[in-house]
């Protein structure tokens, strides 16, 4: 970024979740700089959110004056930066952009923040919500087309989400990667700090537990009784965990998807874990590995300047 065109077309993309901050400046259609901190909305510590922001990527904006900057994720939660309310599903890249909350800072100007979607079942008594995942969907909705299909994107809190007419139609939210975190740090079934091997005897073992008499409850507990029988090592309980909450997952979002076209997102961990556990069950997907958040924040872009996303 040497010589700059100050003219070019400049658009700065952040992804702000509960333990990240990633940007990239995408220039003429091209990401030219990318940059990431661990300063996550959880670890703020009462800081400046314009503060950090501008210490990371500060010196894009000056080199590209005109740079537009649109951050989605936790960065519009309650306890964000500013609350951008949550748009009702269903609902399309539209209300997407008619959602867009901003705020101004001196060295940004003006920050657009995605908005969050809230689905509500009245009949039950029940709500669903996500912040950051939006942007994901909107990147792939014009690829889906017109047709259903499902989209899950594996996490902290799984989501699987459910794409009709090119529009998020509905969602379920599954607990799946923050309770590992729980169950494998300070529990009986922590094991000795081993990471989990996915795919490994003991991974698959705790898959195949999933039916077992008595649910996911006593299901974790025999991973401890498993260990003290001799069937698993305390190096392999971690792996077990994974496994038995994978499949909880699994059964129940596969039950969802209806046989629908399933897609996973992402090259995490957790999307990797995913599909090995899909292809254990034969279950049929598609891997998208892309970057679909900046895809997102493209199309969100492009729609609210009424042109073609680049």
């Amino acid at each position: 970024m040497d010589s700059a065109d100050v003219n070019a077309s400049a658009l700065i993309a952040v992804d702000w979740g509960s333990t990240h901050l990633r940007a990239k400046l995408v220039v003429d259609g091209e990401v030219c700089a990318s940059a990431h901190s661990a300063d996550g909305i959880r670890d703020l510590g009462g800081r400046d959110c314009a503060t950090i922001l501008e210490s990371l990527c500060g010196d894009w904006r000056r080199i590209y004056p005109g740079a537009q900057v649109i951050a989605s994720g936790m960065v519009g939660a309650r306890e964000g930066w500013i609350e951008a309310p949550y748009v009702q599903a269903p609902c399309e890249l539209g209300d997407l952009v008619t959602g867009l909350v901003t705020i101004s800072t001196m060295t940004f100007g003006e920050i657009s923040i995605v908005p969050g979607v809230r689905i509500d079942d009245e009949a039950c008594g029940l709500t669903d919500v996500m912040r950051g995942e939006e942007t994901q969907i909107a990147g792939l909705l014009s690829e889906l087309g017109a047709e259903e299909a499902v989209v899950c994107l594996p996490g902290t809190h799984s989501k699987w989400v459910l794409c009709r007419q090119g529009r998020i139609e509905d969602f379920r939210t599954w607990f799946t990667g923050e309770a590992y975190e729980l169950l494998t740090h300070g529990s009986l079934v922590s094991g000795d700090g081993s990471p989990a091997v996915v795919g490994s005897p003991a991974f698959l073992r705790g898959m195949d537990s999933v039916e077992a008499l008595g649910g996911l409850l006593r299901q974790i507990f025999l991973g401890r009784t498993h260990m003290l029988a001799g069937r698993l090592s305390s190096s392999e309980m971690r792996s077990y965990i994974s496994g038995l909450l994978l499949a909880h997952e699994l059964r129940e979002g596969l039950t969802y998807a209806r046989g629908l076209p399933l897609f996973i997102v992402g090259d995490s961990p957790s999307a990797k874990a995913v599909s090995i556990a899909l292809e254990h069950r034969g279950a049929a997907f598609c891997r998208i590995t892309r970057d679909v958040h900046l895809d997102g924040i493209r199309a969100i872009h492009a729609h609210r300047q009424g042109v073609a996303p680049q």
